[in-house]
């Protein structure tokens, strides 16, 4: 489930768009239109002049539930460490320690593996999880401001700029509670690929720590409605 100008258009009567958020947000998640899909990532994190890159596995269904599954396959000391989605229940499993665990509430909110991600911005429905409204609308892009339904989430709100051609996200904007813009994440070298609009980076800054997560997505292991079973995606399989 992501520029820096300043929101003066809130003042605007919503009316005056064309659409409204809920549209905006179905077509959002209409982007993401596939019943399953697989990809090989890398993730770099910068922090404080250092730089690690860590390389992972990433699964998807949509079925009864939604089904996430991430499994590092680099550096030698985490692979096999993996990362488990069921709608709202986030499982972790450590390799090292071979042990697996169900993530707090709070624990959501900590940083995943190291980076600027949260575990809870791995875990987003748009039309499930959020509620909004228009802020800004122009020839080829809307602004949302869009709040998580889920008050236990780690933000406030979100201010979304959305591509009108292909309804992917330009930019997220992540605000607390004290209505301080603390995180942004872009997306770049969106492409058409196997007739689904992907974003093949995604940047994540944490404007308040400095640190940058960058995840690049390898063109060529896309793949999008394949079989997989359920089974995949269990709490005995994450330990391999």
């Amino acid at each position: 489930m992501k520029k820096i100008s300043v929101i003066f258009f809130i003042l605007i009567n919503i009316s005056v768009f064309s659409k409204d958020a809920s549209e905006i947000l179905q077509k959002m998640e209409n982007a993401q239109n596939y019943t399953t899909s697989k990809g090989e990532y890398f993730m770099t994190i910068e922090n404080r002049g250092k730089k690690i890159t860590l390389g992972f596995e990433g699964y998807h269904k949509k079925s009864q539930e939604d089904l996430q599954l991430m499994r590092f396959t680099s550096p030698p000391r985490i692979e096999d460490t993996a990362i488990l989605i069921r709608d709202e229940n986030i499982w972790y499993y450590n390799k090292r320690s071979n042990r697996v665990r169900l993530l707090s509430k709070n624990a959501k909110k900590g940083s995943m593996m190291g980076s600027s991600f949260s575990y809870d911005d791995l875990n987003i429905d748009y039309v499930e999880d959020f509620t909004g409204e228009i802020i800004e609308e122009t020839y080829d892009y809307y602004t949302l401001k869009v709040y998580p339904v889920d008050k236990d989430r780690s933000y406030k709100y979100i201010v979304a700029k959305v591509r009108k051609d292909n309804f992917i996200e330009e930019s997220l904007e992540y605000y607390d509670n004290n209505e301080i813009r603390y995180k942004l994440m872009t997306t770049q070298d969106v492409k058409l690929v196997k007739e689904r609009w992907v974003p093949l980076k995604l940047i994540m800054t944490d404007l308040i720590s400095g640190k940058v997560t960058y995840i690049e997505t390898k063109e060529e292991s896309l793949d999008f409605d394949f079989y997989i079973e359920d089974s995949k995606f269990s709490e005995k399989n994450l330990k391999k």
